[in-house]
C-alpha cells in the first residue's frame, strides 16, 4: 500500500485527539493509558512475554480498527489497511524506544 492510498483510508476516520495529546496516567481509570506502548514495547524485548491482560488490550484494540475499518472500507482494503497502519506503528515504536534508550 503507497502512502496516498493509506493517506485516503486515514482520512475517512474521525480525529479523536489532537497530536500533543498526553494522557495523564493518574486521572484515566484505563490500564491501557498508564501503560504506554512503548514500556509494553519494551517488556516485551526484556522478558519474552507481555502480561496477559496488556496482551488482551492490544489484541481488542487492533480488533476494533479492523472492524471499523472493514465498515469503511470493506474486508480486503481494511486488512491492507490494518497491515500498513501497523507497520507505521511498528516502526514509530521502534524510534520510541531507540530515543529513550540513548536518553
Amino acid at each position: 500500500m503507497d502512502e496516498d492510498e493509506f493517506q485516503r483510508l486515514l482520512s475517512l476516520f474521525p480525529i479523536v485527539r489532537s497530536r500533543d495529546y498526553k494522557a495523564d496516567a493518574e486521572s484515566s481509570g484505563q490500564s491501557s493509558l498508564r501503560t504506554s506502548n512503548v514500556e509494553l514495547k519494551e517488556l516485551q524485548n526484556s522478558s519474552g512475554t507481555v502480561d496477559k491482560n496488556e496482551s488482551e488490550t492490544a489484541d481488542a484494540f487492533w480488533g476494533k480498527l479492523k472492524l471499523a475499518a472493514e465498515k469503511k472500507v470493506g474486508a480486503a482494503d481494511a486488512q491492507k489497511f490494518l497491515n500498513a497502519f501497523q507497520h507505521v506503528y511498528d516502526k514509530l515504536l521502534d524510534e520510541a524506544v531507540r530515543r529513550k534508550r540513548t536518553s
